[in-house]
């Protein structure tokens, strides 16, 4: 466990997951379908965007340890690049989600508060389909190019 490439996937997931549901209970709460439960679903969704968005940037401080390792070994790097510069767009989308979800938590203004929960909804979903292709970059890497991956010998001796 001392390979600096390998703290990269334990980060990766949560911020997946997290901003994923985030998004989707977004989605059930802006579109009012569950209105028995809307203050758990604005809460919850609130919840799940920030801490998805604050591990997000430790997941893009991981990649980048990680980019110092594995950029030599792959064969394309502009996979790599690819990669880490949507990692850098998820980040800022999903920060400015959560913070105009704060700010129509705070607004007390109907007008503001809805304006922003627009945006903020229409904001998510873009980042999730962000989010989506830059997952499918680190798949990528991992499965087609081996980035990370341990390299056992051709006699696999190392396991004797």
């Amino acid at each position: 466990m001392g390979r600096t490439e390998l703290v990269h996937p334990l980060f990766v997931h949560f911020p997946i997951a997290l901003l994923i549901l985030g998004t989707l209970i977004l989605l059930c709460h802006r579109s009012g379908l569950f209105r028995s439960v809307d203050g758990q679903l604005s809460f919850t969704s609130r919840l799940l965007l920030i801490t998805g968005s604050l591990l997000s940037w430790v997941t893009v401080y991981t990649g980048i340890l990680a980019d110092s390792v594995v950029g030599r070994e792959v064969c394309d790097p502009t996979v790599l690049e690819d990669h880490e510069r949507y990692g850098y767009y998820v980040g800022i989308l999903f920060s400015v989600v959560s913070l105009f979800e704060i700010g129509t938590y705070y607004f007390k203004t109907f007008r503001w508060k809805r304006s922003l929960g627009k945006v903020s909804l229409i904001i998510a979903l873009g980042g999730v389909s962000l989010l989506s292709y830059e997952a499918h970059l680190g798949g990528k890497l991992v499965y087609q190019q081996a980035a990370g991956v341990h390299q056992p010998s051709k006699d696999c001796k190392e396991f004797e």
